[in-house]
């Protein structure tokens, strides 16, 4: 029992790794892109949209990519390593 135990804290310390360390890259990746696309457009975009919306708009996209993306890529590699069990077994 003590193998199993210790082969599970270690997928279990290497998912979350590896879903954290992947959504933050993730996130970092969806900001540079949603930036450059403010950045480049027309100044008539920000005569128009209060700049408060823009931000609004830039904390809700990437509190959604901190939290959501973390919590899915965290399923998958649950239920991949669920998929393994059982075929192993």
């Amino acid at each position: 029992y003590g193998i199993l135990i210790l082969v599970s804290f270690i997928a279990t310390a290497l998912r979350s790794e590896w879903a954290v360390t992947g959504g933050g890259r993730a996130t970092k990746n969806v900001f540079a892109t949603m930036l450059a696309s403010v950045l480049k457009a027309p100044m008539s975009y920000f005569e128009t949209v209060p700049m408060g919306r823009i931000l609004n708009r830039f904390t809700y996209d990437t509190d959604i990519n901190d939290v959501t993306l973390t919590q899915v890529m965290s399923m998958f590699m649950i239920s991949c390593s669920w998929y393994v069990a059982g075929v192993a077994i």
